[in-house]
This record gives structure tokens, C-alpha cells and sequence, in this order.
């Protein structure tokens, strides 16, 4: 029984600190345990003292309860509250304990075979279960723990006569918050790398788990575009999906989309988030199936059927309650509102909630592998199915996801899978009355997303749409700033932050626009009644340009028409406008640049322009008022002569 002490004293790795402890107090932490364990087998735990070492008259002590019987029993054993009778209590002082090369304590907790003699050495478990093991470190002798963990002993047999085992398909996202800057830099923290880079690796150990993951596109980017590490990152998360789901996402996380004013932007996410799962990872996502995890409006599930999607999975809150006595490990409808139904499966609550301890992630992960074996064991033999799906919160670590990962291959009553086939496998849930069961959302979630700031998104999107058309589709300029403005909707950004995004977009633009002008104003003279006015225009970009070219004035006519459309490949770019003045002196000429459909001025300037040729109107008046002048200055000398000429001298 002192075996089985140390044993149990390294199952305990999930953190649960004696009352009063603190940072620097002594604490336990599990190293590794035996996952499962069947009749005649060892128990074996590898447990950790932290913040040591510890006093020399300190004991490790290990209780072992009789099974649970629920999974709210089991939930409130996770956290310490175990009742009920003990199957056996050992103390053994930590300097009798064995320690492992890698300095943890090992210890050993056998197990008796029925079949076999009774052996009083061995543990004597009657039913299948998982069993809570509370450790303590405490002085020897007794008093109050120095630290406390609890964990469980898991005592199962693989079913007999082809029985199907538990499925649990497994929902891992491949998420990091937006590396996309509002400044338009690129760039995940280290923190966020290592985590990615643990995933992608335990992924890769264990290629034989079917599971699904759902990426986060924007993610996938950051690591294409990162160095030599995160894109071996990515390498190594590519060659660990083959063979395994792939689901899909918009862009970046979203939610609120329901507004008609904002339903194209749901399209430009879905469709860029497609493109960097092609791009990155060279495979397209599962077309008919979704995950939804905003709540259940008509607005957000109707579209879906529009976009062949015809399985769901969706978190078990955002449903309407079953009053079902053990949980609901199958399929089941979900009302859309619409005439036609999705088929659903829930993501259980209770099972997510291990991902989120990450204080012991070996601990956690041991816990999670024991809540399976409650679901299984409480109804075993038949169909049936859950959903291991963590939040966008959860931080991968490489124990927990090994601890897990191991586990699972080799559970004696839980078998790994994919949301496919746990669709395809698992009936659905019927009523009493042999029907189907239909769910519909939960009416007390009353959460919304952050509302989308609809009119500076459309904004936006128009000012963006139309500076795409001034650039050549290859440039890589377009995709980044769609990509910021994607990025500014994501649900994982708070108001100001959405702002600052949008502010940066438009600064981004406006920078862009001011690389492109027309010389300042000046005077340009026509000596002749036709002519041509060039206007030259400057681009600073870089890149080549689309524009319209637009001249107006009130004193000039333009035979070939006032707008050009021109492409900016050099920097200085010289067109020429044919002119006809109406007249003569001096006027001006209005030049604006547009963008190619005209929706975006991008620059103006104005020309002053002289004409000194005379019209032929002006020419005929010039021409007849010397005539008239000439009359009259004729008449005007005959009639002088006239009067001399009557004088008498």
C-alpha cells in the first residue's frame, strides 16, 4: 500500500493547493500516470514536489475513494470535494519514496485480478470506474496538508462482443490572436509561437488519432510569413493533418454579421480564409460541416444551408436544456427556423473545461481522460458519441496534448475519431415517443457579439474596392489591406481596438493616394485657336497604377473627350489633351485623378491657361469696325474739303 501511495501521489498534477497555500509554499505536481488500468495491472505515478525541497518529516499521503457514481460527483472531486468511503489510506515518508532519473518520486499501486488469489498487496476494485485518489503532503504522523492534489484511478476493460467504445472526436483549433497590426506589420509573440509550435508537434507524435482541427486562417499567415521557425511550424502542422478533418473558418473569428449591411463582408471572410487554408496547408476545409459558436439566431444558421452546410456542431450552452438523465451523446436536429433542419452534435461543456487548466496540464489532462471513462461507463455497449471541443482561449501545452493524445490511442472504452464519423456512426437522439430529438437555441443567452461599426466598415470596403482597381491583381499591397480590414472585425477585439484598425486601413490608403499627384499649378499658353495641353502625372509607388484623368474648363473645348484612362508604369507619365479655346485671355483647367470607377478622387490640381489667338468671330467684328471707321473718316475729309472750297476768300 505504500506503492500505492506514491502512486497516487503522482496521478495528482492538477493544482488543487491546500487552503492558505501560497506561491512559494510546497506544492505537488504530477509527472506522468498510468492511464488506464485493467485487472492484474500496476497503477504507476511519477509526482513532483514543487517549491522544495520538502522538510525531512514530511509524508506523502494517498487516499483512495470508492468509485464515482456521476458526473457531477466526478466534477466536484476535480476539485477537491471527495466523499464517500475510502478503499485504502497509505502514509509513507518521502524519504522511503523511490525517486526516477528524472528526480520525480515513482511509486506503484497493483491492482488485483479477480480471476486470480487474493493477494492483501493488491488493490481490490469491484466495478469498472474511475476512482478519486486524494494526496496529501503533510508532517509525518498527520495535521494539516502542506499541499493537496486529487486525481483518479481509471479501472475499465475494453467491451466485449464487438460492443462499440465511446467515439470522441476531437476539435482542436490552431488559433493565436490577430498578428496583423493595425501599422500593417505581421508578428506573432514568442509566447503565442511556442504554443503553435507545441501543437503542431504533438500533433505530428501522434499521427495515428484521427481528430479535427479548425484553423485560424489569419493564423496559418502569421506563420507562412514568419521565419525560419514558424514556417517549419507550418510544415510540420501540414504533414500532421493528412488523414484527419479539417474544418473551416472565417478569416479571423467572427460573430455579429447579422446586419443585411455587413452580409458581404461574411463572403469576403469565408472566401479569404478558403484561400489561405489552399495557400497554407494545400486543402480546402469540410464544405458540409460547420462550427457554430455565436448564438443561435435565424440569421446566423439560415445562411448556412445557403452554403451547403448540413452538420453542425454547437456548444452545449447556446442550446435549449433536455431534461435527459445522463448526458446526450448523440446527434440530434436543430431548428433553424427554416424548413429544413441541421443535424447537430453538442460540445460538451464539462469535458472543455479541462483544456482551460494550465497549471498541471498532465494533471488535466488525466482528468479529462477519466470524465470520458464516466461518460462511457454509464451507459456502455451502445452508439455513442461526444465532442472535445476547447475554446479560442486555450493555450496548448505539449504534456497536456501528449498526456491526452497517448491516452486516447490506447483507451480500453473511449475510441478517438473524427466529427464525420462520429455523424456517420452515432444515431441520433430519438424522444420518448420514438422521434427525433429537436433542439432549438437557448433562450436565456441573451450575449451578443460586439456590434460592428456597419457604416465605417462600409466605408471602408468602398474606399478599398475602389484603390483595388487602380492596382494590377498580382499585387501583394491589395491582399494585405483587405486583410487589415478583415482583421478589424474579428469578435476577439473590443470597440477602440476595431477603430484603430479602420484608422490605420485609412491611413494606409491616404499614404498610397499621396504617392500619386499631378505637378503644381502653372500657366500654359495657346497661340493658336487649337492645340494639346499636357498633363503629366507623378507616381511614387513602386507599383504600376490605374487612373482616370479627368480636365475641365469652362473656356476650352476637347475634341477627343476630357477623361483618359491611363496605367502609371514609370514615374513621370505624360498625356496629352487635344483643346479648342472659345476665346481669348485667361481661365482656368481643372485636372482630377479618379480611380478607375471614378469613386475615389485621388488627386486635383489646377492650370491657368492663356490664349492669344483671336477667333473668327473676334476677327470679323475687328475687321468691320475699321471699315466703319475708314467710312467715316472719308466722309469726313470730302466734307471738309467741301467747306474750304464755299469760303469766300
Amino acid at each position: 500500500m505504500k506503492r500505492a501511495a506514491a502512486l497516487a501521489a503522482a496521478l495528482v498534477t492538477l493544482a488543487l493547493p491546500a487552503a492558505g497555500q501560497s506561491d512559494g509554499a510546497l506544492g505537488l505536481r504530477l509527472a506522468s500516470q498510468t492511464s488506464w488500468v485493467g485487472p492484474g495491472q500496476d497503477f504507476v505515478l511519477r509526482v513532483r514536489v514543487q517549491n522544495g525541497p520538502a522538510p525531512p518529516d514530511t509524508e506523502l499521503a494517498v487516499s483512495v475513494y470508492r468509485r464515482v457514481s456521476s458526473r457531477s460527483e466526478f466534477a466536484r472531486t476535480v476539485e477537491g470535494r471527495v466523499r464517500g468511503a475510502t478503499l485504502a489510506v497509505t502514509a509513507t515518508p518521502l524519504s522511503e519514496l523511490s525517486l526516477d532519473p528524472g528526480g520525480a518520486l515513482l511509486a506503484k499501486l497493483p491492482v488485483q485480478d479477480p480471476l486470480q488469489p487474493a493477494d492483501p498487496t493488491r488493490l481490490r476494485l469491484r466495478d469498472e470506474g474511475a476512482y478519486p485518489v486524494r494526496v496529501e503532503l503533510r508532517r509525518v504522523g498527520g495535521g494539516p496538508a502542506l499541499a493537496q492534489l486529487t486525481t483518479h484511478l481509471v479501472y475499465a476493460t475494453p467491451p466485449t462482443d464487438g460492443a462499440p467504445k465511446l467515439l470522441a472526436a476531437l476539435v482542436l483549433p490552431v488559433h493565436a490572436p490577430p498578428a496583423l497590426a493595425a501599422d500593417g506589420r505581421r508578428r506573432l509573440t514568442d509566447a503565442e509561437r511556442d504554443r503553435l509550435a507545441a501543437l503542431a508537434t504533438a500533433l505530428e507524435a501522434h499521427a495515428g488519432i484521427p481528430l479535427a482541427v479548425q484553423p485560424t486562417p489569419e493564423t496559418l499567415q502569421a506563420l507562412a510569413e514568419g521565419d525560419e521557425r514558424d514556417r517549419e511550424t507550418l510544415a510540420t502542422l501540414r504533414e500532421a493533418l493528412d488523414g484527419r478533418q479539417v474544418l473551416g473558418r472565417t478569416y479571423v473569428p467572427t460573430a455579429g454579421f447579422a446586419d443585411p449591411a455587413v452580409l458581404d463582408e461574411a463572403a469576403a471572410q469565408l472566401q479569404r480564409g478558403r484561400q489561405v487554408l489552399d495557400d497554407t496547408l494545400d486543402r480546402q476545409p469540410s464544405a458540409a460541416l460547420a462550427v457554430v459558436d455565436e448564438p443561435l439566431r435565424p440569421e446566423v444558421l439560415q445562411p448556412l444551408r445557403g452554403r451547403g452546410v448540413e452538420r453542425v456542431v454547437v456548444p452545449e450552452r447556446l442550446l435549449a436544456p433536455v431534461d435527459l438523465p445522463v448526458t446526450l451523446t448523440q446527434p440530434f436536429q436543430l431548428d433553424t427556423g427554416d424548413v429544413r433542419r441541421l443535424e447537430a452534435v453538442a460540445a460538451d461543456p464539462g469535458l472543455a473545461a479541462h483544456f482551460l487548466d494550465g497549471t498541471d496540464p498532465v494533471l488535466a489532462a488525466h482528468h479529462l481522460l477519466a470524465d470520458l471513462a464516466v461518460v462511457a461507463l454509464d451507459r456502455p455497449g451502445r452508439a455513442r458519441g461526444v465532442v472535445l471541443m476547447p475554446s479560442l482561449s486555450w493555450r496548448p501545452q505539449r504534456d497536456f496534448l501528449d498526456t491526452l493524445l497517448g491516452g486516447l490511442a490506447d483507451a480500453p472504452v473511449v475510441a478517438p475519431a473524427t466529427l464525420d464519423t462520429l455523424f456517420a456512426d452515432v444515431p441520433p437522439a430519438t424522444t420518448s415517443r420514438n422521434a427525433t430529438l429537436v433542439r432549438g437555441p437557448n433562450p436565456t443567452v441573451t450575449d451578443r457579439p460586439a456590434p460592428l461599426p456597419v457604416e465605417r466598415i462600409g466605408a471602408e470596403r468602398r474606399r478599398l474596392r475602389s484603390f483595388s482597381g487602380m492596382l494590377d491583381s498580382a499585387n501583394p499591397l491589395d491582399d494585405r489591406l483587405e486583410e487589415q480590414l478583415l482583421v478589424s472585425q474579428s469578435s476577439e477585439l473590443r470597440a477602440r481596438q476595431r477603430a484603430v484598425y479602420l484608422d490605420g486601413l485609412a491611413r494606409r490608403v491616404d499614404q498610397e493616394l499621396s504617392r500619386v499627384r499631378v505637378p503644381e499649378a502653372r500657366t500654359i499658353t495657346l497661340t493658336a485657336r487649337r492645340g494639346e495641353i499636357p498633363v503629366t502625372v507623378l507616381s511614387e509607388t513602386g507599383y504600376p497604377v490605374r487612373l482616370e484623368v479627368r480636365v475641365t474648363s469652362d473656356r476650352l473645348a476637347f475634341p477627343d473627350g476630357g477623361s483618359r484612362r491611363i496605367e502609371l508604369a514609370r514615374r513621370n507619365t505624360t498625356e496629352r489633351f487635344s483643346v479648342e479655346a472659345r476665346g481669348s485671355g485667361a481661365f482656368p483647367l481643372r485636372v482630377r485623378l479618379f480611380s478607375p470607377d471614378g469613386a475615389l478622387r485621388v488627386g486635383e490640381t489646377r492650370f491657368t491657361v492663356r490664349s492669344t489667338a483671336f477667333s473668327g468671330v473676334g476677327l470679323v467684328l475687328s475687321f468691320g469696325a475699321l471699315g466703319v471707321l475708314f467710312a467715316w473718316w472719308g466722309r469726313h475729309a470730302t466734307r471738309s474739303r467741301r467747306n474750304r472750297r464755299l469760303v469766300p476768300s
